[in-house]
């Protein structure tokens, strides 16, 4: 979790006010008294956002989650992500990339790869106790070089997962029509200009952050903490507009998107399974079908894994207390949690997904494991002779 000092927050940069209690038991001894450490003055507030009475969970029971997120959750849906979307590149690598939906799923798995290498290298001090509270070296140098920006993967996985409902959508309701509009090369173009808008969005809203020193006059205990950079302050207009377009309107554009085209492509399918039952044809293939389910899954995978984050959005627009400075502080922050860790099993379980339901996924990855053992056994057998 960031600990930040500003009036707009962004995922869990959580934006507190600091009293003699907390920094006297978060003391950074590598900071040490300085004088370009900002001085808090308690007085100004009667309690800190966690110790609001009217909060609807107690602070230890955010804690908690939040602990079972970053240290426990984190760690084994990482170590288990990353080399199931290694297999999901390899297979749609050797499926071959000239077609589009292969290139589609091959960019998934690529970019949920990157979203769980980053998540985990932004918590992974949390994994260490000493430097859990409030901030350790490696956020630190996140922070101090602009990288924070880089959770955009997330939103980068939802824009492919949005792409990949609607092709999946028109090769079932229009088959000759999508081979016509939807070309290889118009898909890349459609995914590259995607990921670069989105990126750079993310990595101009991660400049808005920047580490500062604080230190409270009653016990003299310094702390770093994540304060409003001078660039977001010189463009503050700008980065707040960015920040909205950039968030919940987004995911909820996406969830809208992938849930109207997966229900159309649902009961499109089923009318046409119905009909190859009575007719004994169809215009899709058995495999096509199996596609199409596995996609239908993929989809409905990610509009769940969404809904805290759409939860999370409404609850902002609407309830003005519902903030990371109101009195609900403690349940935005256990959202928050949810937020993250459903973004993690949605870039985890579609390897799963795809041996449950991917006839030709299944044949390709048994072939690509067969291969390895072959490569990997041959010098044995050969030094044998």
């Amino acid at each position: 979790m960031l600990i930040v000092v500003s009036d707009m927050p962004a995922s869990r940069n959580t934006p507190l006010t600091p009293n003699a209690t907390w920094l006297n038991s978060s003391r950074d001894s590598d900071v040490g008294v300085s004088d370009d450490c900002q001085v808090v003055d308690v007085a100004l507030w009667s309690f800190v956002p966690w110790d609001n009475p009217d909060n609807l969970i107690s602070q230890e029971t955010e804690k908690a989650v939040d602990t079972v997120v970053g240290a426990v959750c984190l760690p084994v849906l990482f170590l288990l992500s990353v080399p199931c979307n290694v297999l999901n590149m390899a297979v749609f690598w050797k499926q071959g990339l000239s077609e589009r939906i292969n290139l589609c799923l091959f960019c998934l798995s690529l970019v949920d790869f990157l979203h769980m290498v980053n998540s985990f290298f932004v918590n992974v001090d949390r994994l260490y106790p000493p430097f859990t509270e409030p901030i350790g070296p490696v956020l630190q140098f996140i922070i101090q070089h602009n990288l924070v920006g880089f959770r955009g993967f997330t939103w980068l996985s939802g824009y492919i997962s949005m792409l990949i409902a609607c092709e999946r959508c028109l090769c079932v309701v229009s088959p000759l029509r999508s081979h016509a509009v939807l070309k290889t090369r118009t898909t890349v173009v459609v995914v590259l200009v995607g990921a670069v808008l989105i990126l750079a969005g993310s990595l101009t809203i991660g400049l808005r952050w920047s580490l500062i020193c604080v230190r409270d006059p009653l016990t003299n205990a310094t702390s770093r903490l994540v304060s409003n950079s001078q660039f977001y302050e010189d463009n503050k207009a700008y980065l707040d507009v960015l920040t909205f377009v950039i968030g919940a309107p987004q995911i909820l554009t996406y969830v809208t998107v992938v849930s109207a085209t997966t229900a159309v492509t649902s009961v499109k399918l089923k009318k046409m399974m119905t009909w190859r039952e009575q007719t004994s044809s169809a215009s899709l293939s058995s495999r096509e079908v199996a596609l199409t389910r596995t996609l239908i899954v993929i989809s409905v995978l990610y509009v769940v894994c969404s809904i805290p984050t759409i939860i999370t959005g409404i609850s902002v627009m609407f309830v003005s207390e519902f903030s990371f400075r109101g009195r609900y502080y403690n349940f935005s922050n256990l959202l928050v949690s949810l937020i993250e860790l459903a973004s993690f099993i949605n870039a985890t379980f579609n390897f799963f997904v795809y041996c449950w339901l991917g006839t030709k996924y299944r044949e390709t990855l048994r072939d690509l494991l067969r291969c390895n053992a072959v490569l990997v056994a041959t010098p044995a057998s050969a030094k044998s002779k």
